[in-house]
């Protein structure tokens, strides 16, 4: 005897291997799962995801830049553009760890050990590793400037910036209440 339930599990389980989808991702509920099947599931389906990025990137966005690149040169009428395209990659949102301390760990032996680059860590994470460096350079002259050390200049608390405390009011106006 079957249920409704579990035809409608069947139902979903179905349409999320169509789409290379683990049951627990495509249900929104990993509560059948141990850890270690959970964490499995979501890195081959990451992994997919990877592939179709790869793809998307290649038969996609590489076309669309080149005919971008030739509509372009016909109106400025800059050959040097017409058959070439210049160096590129493309960038896609990166894949947060459940435990990031254990990640920044990882990553730094990664690092250390010579097993990975900083092109390839800033590009788990969606980021242009020489846009990222510039601006740590900027970022390292200014607290020269400034007579500050990294100690003192932490980086911001998850979630936003520090906590307020009492300097604002929550209203999103950042001027004085008056009665007149």
């Amino acid at each position: 005897a079957t249920t409704y339930a579990e035809f409608k599990k069947e139902i979903l389980n179905e349409i999320a291997r169509c789409l290379n989808m683990p049951f627990n991702i495509a249900a929104g509920n990993s509560s059948g799962y141990n850890y270690a099947s959970g964490r499995l599931d979501h890195q081959t389906y990451f992994k997919w995801i990877r592939v179709d990025q790869a793809f998307t990137a290649s038969r996609i966005l590489d076309r669309t830049l080149a005919a971008w690149l030739r509509e372009y040169a016909v109106l400025t009428r800059n050959r040097g553009l017409l058959h070439a395209i210049p160096p590129h990659q493309w960038f896609w949102d990166g894949f947060e760890h459940v435990d990031p301390a254990k990640e920044a760990k990882a990553q730094e032996t990664r690092l250390k050990n010579h097993t990975t680059n900083l092109a390839q860590e800033y590009a788990k994470a969606g980021r242009d590793w020489e846009n990222e460096l510039r601006q740590r350079a900027k970022e390292v002259a200014l607290m020269k400037e400034l007579g500050l050390t990294p100690a003192e200049t932490p980086p911001a608390a998850p979630g936003g910036g520090p906590d307020r405390g009492d300097e604002e009011d929550g209203d999103g106006n950042d001027t004085e209440d008056t009665d007149e």
